[in-house]
């Protein structure tokens, strides 16, 4: 998936943030890794995520099949597009 990515984030963590249950509104704070051509440049952090859940999940455009076993849930690599980043 990392190759298919013009230009974009690899998020490996979130460090905080909130989420209106009413409007579906949320940001959260992310760290992870800039992308730029199909290759990692370099890690981001103190970075946002924000957006609205509907939106957001009406715009995931790949799923991996490499889930993480190593958690409590069975979560595979997503590929999302056109998401809101701020802080780069």
């Amino acid at each position: 998936m990392i190759r298919s990515v013009n230009k974009g984030v690899l998020v490996t963590g979130f460090n905080g943030g909130n989420c209106n249950g009413s409007t579906g509104d949320f940001s959260y704070g992310i760290e992870g890794f800039l992308i730029e051509k199909g290759k990692i440049v370099h890690p981001v952090n103190e970075m946002n995520i924000s957006g609205n859940m509907i939106d957001f999940w009406n715009t995931l455009a790949d799923i991996g099949n490499d889930p993480y076993k190593y958690g409590s849930y069975l979560t595979p690599s997503m590929l999302f597009d056109q998401t809101d980043f701020s802080g780069l």
